[in-house]
């Protein structure tokens, strides 16, 4: 029950956080008093001190704000990787068309690995596509797509089927009508965007990363203006919050760093200056007691929290043997 008591969380905040805190507040004030008191301070003094803490302050704030850009750009991915997509064919020698599906390799890298490893992504292919009466004929194609690792290994493949879409006749001739100027001045023209999802939840194998693509229209007859392959993140969790939310997460996380960086400074302060904080030291009660002639010496150590343990006791009244006995040497 007593280490139960010991390892509870309140207690461990009120006494390693808060304590600290309050104490540190404390002895800075009552010092800044008792020197006013004594007219021991002067204005220039009270300004260096502020200044020292100023700098302290800064410095602070400043290795929180690297830590978290740190920490930003090292765990969260790039969002979007577009490649352009050149598509190529053989051609028929006795007749106009194709003679083969339309195909292209697609380089999305030339170093590793280019998508970051754990990462969901969404792969799709956008392509430009013109309203033509052959492309309207044409109805229902296939696009399929694989990623290859390093010497062409082949990493996973899909195939999704994709079609322009519907319009009628009426609202052919009623759209037709209305950016007839668009289209005879050449700043718009008849044209459709398809983008097909081929992959909608891809992660990347460390052990064989991709490093290009190939992609290949399954229809002889598709007509194609231009096309472009879209690597999108699909974020989640944390980086969800941090891509979506970026100027709350950057709060948070900049405050956790500072309350840390604090912490510690606290804590180093504390080492440099009179050793272990008091509310550590007030935790064992002393009894002293002096001789006529003599120093103060710590002749007692009694333990008096109830959720203490042997073994500190031991190691408490072993080191005030060793001490009394380098007081009695010195004097």
């Amino acid at each position: 029950m007593s280490l139960l008591i010991y390892l509870n969380p309140f207690t461990l905040f009120r006494d390693f956080v808060r304590a600290p805190v309050e104490s540190f507040v404390n002895d800075q004030y009552m010092g800044y008093k008792k020197k006013t008191n004594e007219s021991i301070t002067s204005v220039k003094e009270l300004i260096y001190r502020a200044s020292i803490l100023l700098v302290f302050f800064s410095a602070i704030l400043w290795i929180s704000i690297f830590m978290y850009i740190a920490f930003y750009y090292t765990y969260m991915p790039n969002v979007t990787h577009v490649r352009p997509v050149h598509l190529q064919f053989k051609s028929c020698e006795d007749q106009m068309g194709l003679c083969s599906y339309p195909y292209a390799y697609v380089q999305l890298t030339k170093a590793s690995y280019v998508l970051m490893s754990g990462q969901p992504y969404r792969i799709k292919l956008v392509m430009d596509v013109p309203e033509s009466p052959n492309n309207k004929d044409l109805g229902m194609f296939m696009v399929c797509l694989q990623m290859r690792g390093k010497g062409g290994t082949l990493v996973s493949s899909s195939c999704r089927s994709a079609m322009l879409n519907y319009r009628s006749k009426l609202h052919y001739y009623i759209r037709t009508s209305l950016f007839s100027p668009l289209f005879l001045l050449g700043i718009d023209d008849e044209r459709q965007e398809i983008q097909v999802e081929l992959f909608s939840d891809f992660q990347d194998d460390p052990n064989s990363p991709v490093t290009d693509a190939y992609i290949e229209l399954q229809s002889r007859f598709v007509q194609v203006h231009s096309c472009s392959l879209h690597v999108e993140a699909h974020f989640s969790g944390l980086r969800y919050a941090m891509y979506y939310w970026p100027r709350v997460s950057a709060l948070c996380g900049i405050s956790t760093n500072l309350f840390f960086t604090s912490f510690v400074f606290i804590l180093s302060w504390y080492h440099l200056q009179d050793g272990l904080p008091e509310f550590i030291k007030n935790k064992f009660k002393t009894e002293v007691k002096s001789e006529p002639g003599e120093k103060k010496q710590v002749s007692k150590v009694k333990l008096e929290r109830k959720d203490s343990f042997p073994l500190i006791e031991e190691e408490a009244l072993a080191i005030l043997e060793e001490y009394q006995t380098l007081e009695k040497k010195t004097t």
